[in-house]
């Protein structure tokens, strides 16, 4: 019986298949158990080093705050317990307060300490500014160890690191933007009195260095105190069986570092001598040899390419079936949202039912698009809009500054006057029908009742001159675009000047053939000439004030907006003589605005 050539060449590629198949898996079994044989020991003992030096090496991070800690404190002066002293014996506010500001300046002038407090003889517990007594003593009053330190005086005691589960366990009152913290405490004996001083670190920043080494090598570690309580984990899966097998009578540590083994892998530990933590870093033995394993999983693609080099040959057999398929990828890709682009494939199969639904989609995402078009303009006028009615935060909140100093003074005249005024300019910005465009009449009157809010402010010592052509009152301008020059004159120009301000602004706004110029300046400050070079070629603001005032960006971005570029904008300014800002804008604002 004569067989199909094509069924014979299966058959003699089925068996060469299979004898290939025999010989590689025979080659690829020897070499595997030789490289176990012999890189296995080689590997584990380079692990074991390696895994050694980088448990040393965060286990002295740990160490290396805990003397920091220690000696800061130690820097305190005699004049800190003199001051406790004189409290404890005659307690008065002014006395308080002097405590509260030495431990505030204790704090600040250590990177990363949260707070620091001390505890009275009485009881009573005093603490800097920042973290509120009651988070402070949460913490405090919830931990034994704390406690036995107030009552027998002793010398020092390390806390746990209250991450923000714990946190959620242990207190209150704490904001969910919190720190990491550790605090120590320490008593300190002046004269007949000791007093306890508590230190509460930020250790987000150790934890996150040492996390990110330990995670790098290791899958968890673990931190106890000499008292054998969890100071800090990475897995509270493992941190508990692990400290129940160290408390176990059978267990003896050796030295105060070494490794042992411990479920599917490694512990090392180091002791810390001066308090008596306990660091341990486990990995499993997977993780150890990574490396053998990458060398296993390379020979093991070094011995599957032969068959896959041999399958490749099958392409060819396939590729005339696969031609209309990648036609219709090709067309796929060429296709960009908007064109009209159609595949046209006549198999009869669902390769020709794949490109009817490609063309049906082709044609769905070019009516979608022209409508994202549509959306785009209508989002771009409200963008304008928001742009608009941007308010200074600062220019509110030192307007309510000035009526809260009027309400001291009962000056109730002037909180009505200032009210009034705020009150307008809050109704002129955030009108539900505003426009892109307003008279210049409009934009005067909201500078007037500007300039009765920044008299009160600067107390009259700035003085604000108009130069209007009357002509031009009726004429539109874009809207809002008169105060943010002024704002920016006078917090920029005299806000931080030391001296007594006696300044002048003056704004100028007339017509020069078929251009409306409007021109602001002042004889404050000043700019120097790179800051202003940077200002006239990129987006900066005027000033390098962290400040978020609205400045010339926001303008430029509304003007371009407007006029497609077809505007001026110059900055002239000259230190210590004042700076003075020019616009120049056609007279006819365009038609497509002149209803907006």
């Amino acid at each position: 019986m004569q067989h199909p050539p094509s069924l014979l060449r299966s058959k003699i590629a089925a068996r060469i298949s299979r004898k290939l198949a025999f010989i590689y898996t025979a080659i690829y079994l020897l070499l595997l158990l030789s490289l176990l044989a012999v890189l296995t020991p080689i590997l584990y003992r380079d692990a074991v080093k390696r895994e050694t030096q980088l448990h040393s090496i965060f286990t002295e991070e740990y160490a290396a705050l805990q003397t920091q800690l220690s000696e800061s404190m130690n820097s305190l002066s005699n004049d800190f317990f003199l001051l406790l002293d004189t409290y404890v014996k005659l307690p008065d506010d002014a006395s308080r307060a002097l405590i509260v500001q030495a431990l505030s300046s204790y704090a600040a002038s250590y990177h990363n300490y949260a707070a620091v407090g001390v505890s009275l003889p009485s009881g009573e517990y005093i603490s800097s500014f920042y973290y509120t007594n009651i988070q402070q003593r949460e913490l405090l009053d919830g931990n034994v160890h704390y406690q036995n330190l107030l009552s027998t005086h002793s010398n020092s005691y390390y806390s746990p690191i209250y991450t923000g589960r714990i946190y959620t366990e242990k207190t209150t009152y704490m904001d969910t933007n919190y720190d990491d913290l550790i605090y120590f405490s320490k008593n300190y004996s002046y004269g007949v009195n000791t007093y306890t001083l508590t230190v509460f670190y930020k250790i987000s920043e150790t934890l996150q260095k040492n996390n990110t080494l330990n995670a790098s090598s290791f899958n968890s570690y673990l931190i106890l105190d000499k008292y054998d309580d969890v100071i800090y984990t990475t897995d509270t899966a493992l941190s508990e069986p692990l400290r129940n097998y160290l408390l176990e009578d059978s267990f003896k540590f050796s030295s105060s570092v070494g490794s042992f083994r411990f479920q599917k892998g490694l512990c090392f530990y180091k002791s810390i001598p001066a308090t008596g933590w306990r660091v341990f870093s486990y990995v499993s033995f997977t993780r150890m040899l990574q490396d053998l394993l990458l060398i296993l999983g390379l020979v093991t693609a070094l011995y599957l390419i032969s068959p896959i080099l041999y399958n490749i040959f099958l392409v060819s057999v396939t590729k005339k079936q696969l031609a209309p398929l990648k036609n219709l990828a090709d067309t796929m890709a060429a296709f960009h949202a908007g064109e009209d682009i159609r595949s046209e494939i006549n198999t009869r199969d669902e390769i020709e039912d794949l490109s009817n639904v490609f063309n049906k989609m082709v044609v769905e995402i070019n009516a979608q698009v022209k409508d994202i078009g549509l959306k785009e303009h209508e989002n771009s006028v409200v963008n304008y809009k928001l742009l608009a009615t941007q308010i200074d935060p600062h220019f509110i909140y030192n307007t309510m500054n000035i009526i809260n100093i009027m309400a001291r003074q009962g000056n109730t005249s002037a909180i009505v006057e200032i009210n009034t005024a705020l009150v307008r300019i809050l109704r002129e910005r955030l009108n539900s029908k505003l426009s892109i465009h307003d008279t210049v009449k409009n934009e005067y009157d909201t500078m007037i009742q500007y300039e009765v809010i920044m008299n009160y402010r600067y107390q009259h010592q700035v003085e604000i001159h108009y130069d209007i052509d009357d002509a031009l009152m009726d004429m539109e301008i874009p809207k809002n675009i008169l105060q943010p020059l002024v704002e920016n004159a006078f917090y920029h120009g005299f806000g931080d000047m030391d001296i007594v301000l006696h300044g002048h602004i003056d704004i100028m706004i007339y017509a020069i053939e078929e251009n409306l110029i409007i021109e602001v300046s002042d004889d404050g400050k000043g700019i120097s000439p790179e800051r202003l070079s940077q200002v006239m070629e990129q987006d900066y603001s005027i000033y390098k004030d962290k400040k978020p005032h609205i400045g010339v960006n926001n303008i430029r971005q509304r003007l371009n907006y407007i006029y497609q570029g077809n505007y001026q904008m110059e900055i002239h300014s000259t230190e210590g003589l004042g700076t003075t800002v020019i616009i120049t804008i056609p007279k006819q604002m365009p038609a497509e605005f002149t209803s907006a």
